[in-house]
């Protein structure tokens, strides 16, 4: 059974069923998908919409239409959160009645518990109220990302793809433990090796960017939260992903199988490299998953099928789950 087909029968299973708000109501896809989601019992889907004609003849979903809202309690709230940060109260109406921060608004005001925007805005629009008004959770250093690479029973974890340009030494190693613990708690991976991805395999090469892998390498070699994990670096795709490779470049590493989690060293890297094994590999690439946030916001391709809303949306409210939980 695939990673996806055993979240969703967790989430059918489970008593409680999160609410999810899409900030982009309007868009086929997330109405195709909310429509299915419900329909399943998975999850309360709220749809986000600016104004009355972008709703769907007989919708049969929860909605709300920015348009007729009064946004006062949302402006407000917004003023006070940003008021230290220089935004002033019409800032905060003229922004309350983006869907984007409309969303993640509603998900700290208790409304909802998870967020999914993305697949018309930007990365950077998906992220920037969610840092804004949901914040880094307390014992998150950063916030990344994440893609799971699945086909059929085939599972991957790659990172960061969509938010750290250039992580130094420190951000690597604390992107390292993050998508390990995302991939043993979410994805309930039990082959935890993870591999710091450079262009050079156990000192082979040289330069800036294999440093900046194999400072991360060290600072997770003496890191009691790493333990967790398998860990290596520097290394080379190929030697971290065929055994029989793996052993005549890494002589040193004694793994018995392919790594299972990708850390990238940097976005460029990162956002090729799921992107080559979507579309070449034929894998389902599910996310960016956002992790670090102090609540459940995560972003969608702008390419995203209806599958792929659904998909993320498992995710999304198992995370939500477990948040509770806590």
């Amino acid at each position: 059974m695939s990673f996806t087909d055993t979240l969703k029968q967790k989430l059918v299973n489970n008593q409680y069923k999160p609410t999810i708000v899409y900030a982009e109501g309007w868009d086929q896809s997330i109405y195709d998908a909310a429509k299915q989601l419900k329909a399943n019992n998975i999850v309360r889907p709220i749809l986000i919409f600016r104004t009355e004609t972008e709703v769907f003849s007989g919708i049969d979903l929860d909605y709300v239409v920015i348009e007729k809202m009064d946004l006062t309690k949302y402006a407000t709230f917004l003023y006070e959160c940003r008021k230290a940060k220089g935004m002033t109260e019409d800032q905060a109406k003229q922004l309350a009645k983006q869907p984007n921060y409309l969303a993640s608004l509603m998900v700290k005001m208790g409304e909802a518990d998870g967020e999914i925007c993305g697949i018309q805005y930007s990365t950077k629009d998906t992220l920037k109220p969610a840092l804004q008004i949901i914040k880094t959770a307390p014992e998150a250093k950063l916030v990344c990302s994440a893609f799971v690479l699945e086909k059929g029973d085939d599972q991957y974890i790659f990172g960061d793809c969509a938010i750290n340009l250039y992580p130094d030494s420190t951000q690597l190693a604390n992107i390292a433990k993050m998508l390990g613990f995302f991939a043993k708690d979410i994805v309930s991976m039990t082959n935890l090796k993870i591999a710091l991805l450079s262009y050079s395999t156990a000192g082979s090469g040289a330069g800036e960017s294999v440093d900046k892998v194999r400072g991360a390498y060290e600072l997770l070699k003496n890191d009691e939260e790493a333990k967790a994990f398998q860990i290596f670096g520097e290394i080379q795709f190929d030697a971290s992903f065929v055994p029989q490779v793996m052993h005549k470049k890494a002589k040193a590493l004694n793994w018995d199988t392919n790594a299972k989690i990708y850390v990238f060293p940097n976005i460029d890297a990162g956002n090729i490299g799921y992107k080559i094994a979507q579309r070449m590999g034929g894998y389902d690439a599910i996310g960016p998953v956002l992790i670090g946030l102090d609540l459940p916001v995560n972003d969608l391709s702008r390419g995203a099928s209806t599958e792929d809303v659904v998909k993320l949306s498992y995710i999304t409210a198992y995370q939500a789950i477990i948040r509770k939980s806590k």
